[in-house]
């Protein structure tokens, strides 16, 4: 090692600081490096400011340590950490044993499970090392305060003891232990490049580099050798975010496939003796203890794309088994659970097989390797039979349940960096808001928003009664943007926590309605054929105007506490945002008031109001506390704008371009309206790795089929498959009927998906990007017609031989609403799945009916609904062929009565005509395009 490396030894470990690294080349335990003092470091100047601290005499640190013992475990959580890791978690909880300042961190989804973590926790401590704790110390907080928690540590004879409201310096050493780790990850992650949702990985690999460091309060002897009464090897330590090169076995490669893939090192793999790496190319983890480092390389990762696994795991495990007789080992088996928390998933269930029984785990002889020589040996020891991991396998589907904790503050003052402010995104808590660059913004709206709460009379500052029950508040900041992307405006409200209220004492009844995309979809119809001028109202504050009628008291909000009375509460007037009754009670206020000005509600959709004269035709959609109000000239407009204006505070946004998350572009010129969600797509493209794919034409392949994984396979979640389904079904449900029967395909495997289901996700985005200008438009030329078309796929899917329903419905000659869905009940016919569509094609029928009824137009003929399918239509007119099928159930006759009195009307239409057709299979490309110029869609 050449003595200019201390360096590189300050970046291997974390940052480390250089009086600690000075002692441990002091020691011996770095070879070749220099002691070095007043050494300037740009990453922690920048990443470690914090304010001067207080200090404690020799004396009574002194007495302080002599007392402390690892049976006392201190413990804290860190979040929410925004931006989330990339397999959700926003949390993490720390777990200190205090003697010896071992640290174990759990990466967590929610907060309600702490308890679920610290019994794992006790059950590893005590494997390991012996240790039986006896005490934990924590704050006040809920999620260790709890029943769950209280009943473990009866039943384990621990002792809880919490800190003092407000007094955070009960608990320091959690706290700075949680600032320690903070530092690092955040000096890791801007040193390397990583994007921020890597710091799952940095924090992890921050807490098996602390462990090894050592401690000055304990005579410079690290925590792994005050519980394993041994020193640990550094010599594998490398610099996070390196650049390195892992070696790709023979069998996962062709003949003339390079033998190396360029990554970028993440740090040291739970269950394996191997290094954790990303996939430089396409951002999937790679696991291999071949590795060749280029720590000196200024070569920064870039932004993942995919998360996809890549195994370039070469040997078999058993070889580890064969070494017992090494001389140069690491830590025995024993101390690999406490040393390393279960980060990383097992592929298999925990029944799989264990390696031999070993007082130690053996390594591959060799010497140290240079700096940019091939690794091949890791220091962590092989507990158990492991497959390859990635970020959806951190926690297994049999463990997950235990470590998910949500709904925390974080009061860490030390976390926001994790915020990806500076990237545009809005802050999570009051504390991250204070050192914040976007502060004067946040706080100017804080200041608009306490401003509104008092010109609304939201509370009084009471005495809260003996008995009564306070729910917490918390800020919520929001930065909104335009269609574009560019930030408008910085948001901040104040909602109460509603999840702490109890039913039938805070609150009754909770429901609220909101405008169905269908209703949103036939009155731009109608506006489109009538000419109608569109515009679009936003009611500020508008839960405020809800009449609170149950007793409520809360807290009073961070910042802004009265200082004359610092422990009253807010007896709530009005229903603050956060309330179980808030929306419920807005919308019962909001629809008094359009009632009074004579409006009538429709009875097919509550948040659809209608007023017809001789003069005036108004339409308003009601989704929440936005409102699209269709009239026909821009005076009958105005006029409802300055009733609302009496009654509530709203914001005039001119007219409808953009409602939620939906861009609407209007040309008067050739009457039509168009509805995309351009922008959307774009982002979610960017997010998922493919604005640079090529063009994909259709969105599922029509010569294959998706079928479910067998029973006899381990399940692994591997992909955010869920998160990229659940966005692509609101694309689909909201401006794309042409994606509606692939998602349907998809999402029929959320439960349980492998690589062919998360290609088939990927396939439909692929599409998306490629006809990102592909728009719903509404023109008006078959002015006042309903038709609709249904049709089915027999059998279609291959698991349970169901069939697939598809229907579609145009008004005005434009989409108003489909459906994709796969049938309740297997079918014994073409003719019977058929029908089955046929029924539910009927049921929309009919709502549409009825709502165009409300909204007076144009429901008074039958609604031709067309078939491809000649017996299904013989079947609904009259009760035919009896013994094949006097087995359907009554409920899907319901259309017979429908024909009879003229409802509905049913006509054949060949199946190459057939626009329903694309909803119940994939289609090859020509059909597809054909499918799309049905569905009336354009650029």
């Amino acid at each position: 090692m050449a003595e200019d490396d201390t360096e590189l030894w300050h970046r291997r470990l974390g940052h480390v600081s250089y009086g600690t690294l000075n002692a441990m080349v002091k020691d011996g335990r770095i070879k070749g490096a220099t002691m070095k003092t007043n050494v300037a470091c740009d990453v922690c100047a920048t990443s470690k400011q914090v304010r001067k601290s207080f200090k404690t005499s020799e004396e009574d640190a002194e007495t302080r340590e002599s007392s402390r013992s690892d049976v006392v475990v201190c413990s804290d959580v860190l979040g929410p950490i925004t931006p989330a890791s990339k397999s959700g978690f926003s949390y993490a909880v720390t777990f200190i044993m205090m003697k010896s300042r071992y640290v174990t961190v759990y990466p967590l989804r929610k907060k309600s499970d702490v308890a679920s973590a610290f019994e794992r926790f006790y059950q590893d401590v005590k494997t390991t090392s012996g240790t039986k704790i006896k005490v934990l110390r924590s704050d006040n907080g809920g999620e260790y305060r709890n029943e769950t928690m209280n009943s473990f540590c009866k039943a384990k004879f621990i002792k809880q003891e919490f800190t003092v409201p407000y007094n955070p310096e009960q608990n320091g050493m959690a706290e700075r232990m949680n600032r320690t780790l903070v530092e690092m990850t955040r000096c890791m992650l801007k040193e390397s490049g990583l994007d921020k949702s890597y710091w799952c990985e940095a924090l992890m690999t921050a807490a098996d580099i602390r462990n090894i460091l050592p401690n000055a309060s304990n005579k410079n002897s690290s925590p792994h050798e005050m519980v394993f009464k041994k020193v640990p090897r550094i010599d594998h330590m490398r610099v996070f975010g390196a650049q390195c090169y892992a070696h790709v076995a023979k069998e996962k490669r062709k003949k003339l496939d390079d033998s190396g893939v360029r990554c970028f090192f993440l740090g040291y793999e739970k269950d394996q003796k191997a290094y954790r790496l990303l996939n430089a190319d396409d951002g999937s983890i790679v696991i291999s203890r071949s590795v060749t480092f280029a720590e000196h390389s200024v070569t920064k990762a870039s932004k993942s794309r995919d998360t996809q696994v890549f195994d370039v795991i070469e040997e078999d495990e058993s070889v580890e088994a064969s070494l017992t007789d090494d001389e140069d080992i690491p830590a025995p088996v024993t101390e690999e659970e406490l040393r390393t928390p279960p980060l990383r998933a097992q592929n298999s269930s925990h029944h799989g097989p264990s390696v031999r029984p070993s007082d130690t785990i053996p390594t591959r002889a060799s010497s140290t390797p240079g700096r940019n020589g091939e690794e091949e040996w890791m220091v962590r020891p092989v507990r158990k039979k492991r497959g390859v991991v990635r970020y959806e396998q951190e926690f297994p589907s049999h463990r997950r349940g235990r470590f998910n904790l949500d709904d925390y503050e974080g009061d860490f003052d030390s976390f926001y960096c994790f915020s990806a402010e500076e990237d545009g995104e809005q802050a999570s808590s009051y504390r991250e808001v204070m050192k914040s660059g976007y502060k004067e913004q946040w706080l100017q709206a804080m200041k608009s928003e306490m401003k509104s709460l008092e010109e609304h009379s939201t509370w009084k500052l009471m005495d809260m009664p003996p008995g009564k029950k306070a729910v917490g508040c918390k800020w919520v900041f929001k930065i909104k943007r335009d269609p574009s992307g560019e930030i408008i405006k910085f948001k901040a409200r104040l909602v109460a926590k509603g999840f702490t209220q109890r039913p039938g004492i805070d609150y009754n009844e909770t429901f609220a309605p909101v405008a169905r995309k269908e209703s949103i979809n036939t009155v731009l119809a109608i506006a489109a054929a009538e000419d109608l001028e569109a515009e679009n109202v936003d009611v500020d504050t508008a839960f405020l105007y809800g009449e609170v009628e149950e007793e409520i008291y809360m807290d009073q909000p961070d910042g802004f506490e009265d200082e004359g009375s610092p422990n009253k509460k807010c007896l709530l007037q009005k229903a603050l945002y956060g309330t179980k009754q808030a929306a419920r009670q807005w919308n019962n206020k909001l629809s008094q008031h359009l009632v009074d000005q004579g409006f009538k509600s429709s009875a097919a959709d509550p948040c659809v109001f209608v007023r017809v004269t001789r003069e005036e035709y108004s339409i308003i959609v009601i989704y929440v506390d936005d409102l699209m109000i269709f009239c026909k000239t821009k005076e009958h407009i105005a006029s409802i704008k300055n009733s609302l204006m009496e009654d509530f505070s709203i914001k005039d946004l001119g007219d409808l371009k953009y409602c939620l998350g939906i861009e609407i572009h209007r040309k008067r010129e050739d009457g039509t309206i168009k509805m995309n969600q351009k922008a959307y797509i774009k982002r979610l493209s960017e997010k998922f790795g493919v604005e640079n794919c090529k063009d994909m034409h259709t969105p599922a392949d029509s010569n294959s089929k998706l079928i479910k994984m067998g029973q006899e396979e381990a399940f692994v979640p591997k992909y955010p498959y869920r998160e990229l389904v659940g966005a692509l079904m609101y694309i689909a449900t909201c401006t794309r009927p042409d994606i509606a029967h692939a998602v349907g395909e998809v999402a029929k495997f959320c439960e349980r998906y492998d690589k062919s289901h998360w290609t088939a996700a990927k396939r439909i985005l692929k599409y998306l990007k490629t006809t990102q200008d592909l728009s719903i438009v509404f023109s008006g030329i078959n002015k006042g017609e309903l038709i609709g078309f249904a049709d089915a796929n027999w059998a279609g899917d291959l698991d349970t031989r169901r069939s697939t329903t598809g229907y579609v419905f145009f008004l005005n000659g434009s989409v108003i609403s489909w459906n994709s869905k796969r049938q309740p009940t297997v079918a014994t016919s073409s003719t019977e799945a058929e029908y089955m569509s046929l029924y539910s094609a009927t049921q929309e029928a009919i709502w549409l009916r009825g709502l165009l009824k409300d909204l007076n137009y144009c429901a008074k003929n039958a609604t031709t609904i067309f078939q491809d399918n000649q017996g299904c239509i013989a079947l609904a007119k009259n009760p035919v062929y009896h013994s094949r099928t006097k087995h359907i159930d009554i409920k899907f006759h319901f259309l017979r009565e429908k024909v009879a009195s003229a409802v509905i009307a049913l006509e054949f239409k060949p199946t190459e005509e057939m626009v329903a057709d694309g909803f119940t299979k994939a289609l090859p490309r020509d059909k597809h395009s054909k499918f799309i110029t049905g569905l009336c869609m354009a650029v």
